[in-house]
């Protein structure tokens, strides 16, 4: 267990010696307003794995040269969560990443991509997830506790290779560099303020810059609320019931109790107040809504056909349909279909779907049903 400074200064001196180190995490979540990171397994080899006692440090900056090293590997697991953790306790912007998940569904290998199925898979051995949901607060942690925690770090150097040399024998290493590569983007450890991911609801389509303006106060307000009191966000406000405080325009403490039946008694004068202020905002200080337009009649008969070719191209490459596109990367593709952002537009997903797509939407190609299989060919116009 590292527990020291003088501990972690080896061990980092340890991982800038390697090529490449895997990484995990254990958490603690469910009942608290915030995930609390407990522990940072990191794995050098087969046989070498350490358990990073994050509580033991104000935080773990140290770490963040060997993250932000474009020479060194990070191996993870279903990545994004892991990392977000991570880059929070490092202040880093990680580089370099290979998610062994990721790369198993672009290869097309298991069934649910989990690490236990892709130890059991790749190298042969049984992984047990009894202590996953065990109490990761708790010191010392127990002797089961410690090898769950190791065992998860230490197969991924092996399953790595097996994904690498696979992907050569299929020629999808370059698909593999492309995804990798959006680890690197610093917005990805940026997640969406409540208040944004609020105003993304269709709710918000019609509301006024003020209302708009509410749903940020009040989202805003029930975060920091949620952290001084130790209490889940939900449990103080719910999301419908912030957006119906913003469409009623509620301003006095009667009319918030009558909306808002989850709010304690005694945050209603201080609600009712921050809508008041809310409302006074000048228009040029508002937020606005970002939640996109919703489909016409034409632009849905369009996506399900989208959905259809995504499907063929999935079948075809021997991958799940939603890692070419999504229904809403496919709905963003029929609004801005000239967006170069879009996942479509770019890399191995515009060679295998996001090409044809475009010609599709564009009338150079046509779809036809023959014996109840779906084709997609050229014709002339």
């Amino acid at each position: 267990m590292i527990n020291t400074p003088e501990a972690l200064s080896d061990l980092c001196s340890r991982m800038k010696a390697s090529s490449s180190v895997a990484l995990d995490t254990e958490f603690i979540s469910g009942k608290r307003p915030e995930t609390i990171l407990s522990i940072v397994q990191v794995g050098l080899g087969a046989k070498e794995a350490y358990l990073i006692d994050v509580l033991a440090f104000d935080d773990l900056t140290p770490l963040r040269p060997i993250l932000e090293n474009q020479a060194i590997v990070k191996i993870l697991h279903d990545a994004s969560q892991d990392l977000g953790l991570i880059a929070k306790a490092t202040k880093a912007t990680p580089k370099n990443i290979f998610d062994v998940k990721l790369a198993a569904r672009l290869l097309g290998m298991g069934t649910n991509y989990s690490l236990s199925e892709l130890v059991q898979n790749l190298c042969g051995v049984h992984l047990s997830k009894g202590q996953q949901r065990s109490n990761w607060l708790r010191r010392p942690l127990k002797p089961a506790q410690i090898k769950y925690a190791e065992r998860d770090v230490l197969y991924l150097h092996q399953i790595r290779e097996v994904l690498l040399s696979e992907a050569n024998r299929v020629q999808r290493t370059t698909w593999l560099e492309q995804e990798m590569c959006s680890f690197n983007d610093p917005e990805l450890y940026l997640p969406p303020s409540p208040a944004e991911r609020l105003l993304r609801s269709p709710a918000t389509r019609k509301f006024a810059p003020q209302q708009c303006a509410v749903v940020a106060a009040i989202a805003d307000w029930r975060t920091d609320a949620a952290l001084t009191t130790g209490t889940l966000p939900k449990n103080l406000l719910r999301d419908k019931e912030i957006l119906r405080l913003a469409k009623q325009r509620c301003t006095k403490p009667g009319h918030v109790r009558g909306t808002c039946p989850s709010l304690p008694r005694r945050y209603e004068l201080e609600v009712a107040n921050l809508i008041k202020e809310a409302l006074d905002t000048p228009i040029s200080a508002c937020p606005t809504s970002l939640a996109s337009r919703p489909l016409t009649g034409t632009e849905v008969a369009q996506l399900h056909l989208l959905l259809a070719i995504v499907a063929i191209r999935g079948s075809e490459y021997g991958i799940e349909p939603e890692l070419i596109g999504t229904n809403a990367i496919l709905t963003d593709f029929i609004l801005n279909s000239r967006k170069p952002s879009n996942p479509l537009r770019q890399g191995w997903r515009q060679e295998v779907a996001g090409r044809d797509l475009m010609e599709i939407l564009q009338g150079r190609l046509s779809v036809t049903l023959s014996d109840g299989v779906l084709k997609v060919h050229s014709h002339s116009t």
